[in-house]
């Protein structure tokens, strides 16, 4: 069964002024902005994943201070795939070869390549939540504050 379109963000209903008090009151607002540390249950590969992601996703007014748990969970699964894909090469690592019990040799799937396809999975789905794959780049309405125009300036003068 499918559960609809997510809501827009508040920020998002107020930038297109489609906020309406009386159907999106009941909302928790987010004001403030997340934290350039990272989280501590990282590991120092992870946190370096943070550090550059974060600073990127601040700069376009993507983060708030309810992402942390998020943020830190795409750091952990971005590097549990670079980990995992070390282990395969090439296309034939995929698959094991081991002895049955009558004698024969059986090809199977990698242990770790379900893991890695699984991980990929939720990685595709997190970078999509944060608008980092083209498609959802361009549906992240991020409240970007307007820069003073210098020629604005020089007109006035």
């Amino acid at each position: 069964m499918a559960k609809g379109r997510p809501p827009k963000p508040t920020d998002v209903l107020k930038l297109q002024s489609t906020f309406r008090n009386d159907r999106h009151a009941d909302r928790v607002a987010v004001n403030g902005t997340l934290s350039a540390e990272p989280v501590k249950w990282l590991t120092a590969k992870e946190k370096k994943v943070w550090e550059k992601w974060h600073h990127v996703l601040q700069r376009n007014g993507i983060l708030k201070e309810t992402d942390e748990v998020a943020l830190g969970m795409l750091c952990k699964i971005f590097v549990r795939v670079q980990d995992l894909s070390k282990e395969f090469k090439t296309p034939k690592d995929m698959i094991t070869t081991h002895m049955s019990d009558v004698g024969a040799l059986v090809d199977k799937v990698h242990p770790l390549y379900p893991l890695l396809v699984e991980a990929e999975k939720n990685l595709l789905r997190l970078l999509t939540e944060f608008g980092m794959t083209p498609v959802s780049r361009s549906k992240v309405k991020a409240a970007i504050e307007e820069e003073e125009d210098p020629f604005d300036k020089i007109k006035n003068m």
